[in-house]
């Protein structure tokens, strides 16, 4: 089960209706997703022409679509307004820069709008090699590329760290951990209704976990990351599912 798929079963059997894509760029996973309102956040915007008519078509509501074209610190910067009169976001996907700084401030700031009873998902979790992993702040360039052994086009950077921090900072609060499939698809479920939301990196155990290589993560992949088999992703399912009703 990848990601569009997992999402579109959650939004199926709920009532959900609110959904935040950050890093939609081309649209792939964004515009089949079937939901009330849905958000999407990209610094730059490259949907074919034929993919948004192709999607409208089948997807009619489509057209009601937000586009924010924006890095997402911005977005939650100057879009609280936007975000309050949605009411609460009720399932996020998390896959714009794939590092880990980037992404644990996506997921932070999602957290801070978050349905109690809702999910967020961060694509690129579980690199399937250490070329995969190559941690960087943007996509590698073409330089950086000629050095990395084993390089196939293939870029997760070190989003997974973002899951160890998650796992470290809130036990208490969250559920987090990692579904083997779709690349890997970290997932944060409340474990409580967050009263306090007060979600700032803590830069010790930022530094601390930014320290970990691939190599220390594969070593023991479920006790770092809280990896689980594929088909977890129905137990997320059921969970959120059952919880919303």
């Amino acid at each position: 089960m990848n990601r569009i798929q997992l999402i579109q079963e959650i939004f199926s059997k709920t009532d959900f209706t609110n959904y935040l894509e950050i890093g939609c760029q081309k649209g792939k996973s964004f515009l089949p997703i079937k939901a009330k309102n849905k958000t999407a956040v990209d610094p730059v915007f490259k949907i074919p022409i034929r993919r948004r008519l192709k999607w409208l078509i089948k997807w009619p509501s489509n057209r009601k679509n937000r586009y924010f074209q924006e890095e997402s610190d911005n977005f939650f910067a100057k879009r609280k307004e936007y975000l309050r009169q949605l009411g609460h976001l009720d399932i996020v996907l998390v896959d714009g820069l794939h590092n880990f700084r980037t992404s644990l401030n996506d997921v932070l700031n999602s957290l801070n709008y978050l349905n109690p009873k809702g999910l967020i998902l961060m694509h690129d979790c579980y690199p399937p090699n250490a070329a995969a992993a190559y941690p960087s702040e943007f996509f590698p360039s073409d330089e950086e590329i000629k050095n990395i052994e084993g390089w196939a086009d293939e870029w997760c950077g070190d989003v997974w760290k973002s899951v160890v921090y998650l796992i470290r900072k809130y036990p208490d609060t969250l559920e987090v951990g990692v579904i083997n499939t779709d690349y890997g698809l970290g997932f944060v479920i409340p474990k409580s209704a967050m009263k306090e939301r007060d979600f700032r990196i803590d830069e010790k155990l930022f530094a601390e976990i930014d320290k970990l290589t691939y190599e220390d993560m594969m070593k023991d992949p479920k006790g770092t990351i809280n990896l689980k088999e594929a088909g977890h992703a129905e137990k997320i399912i059921s969970k959120i599912t059952s919880g919303s009703k």
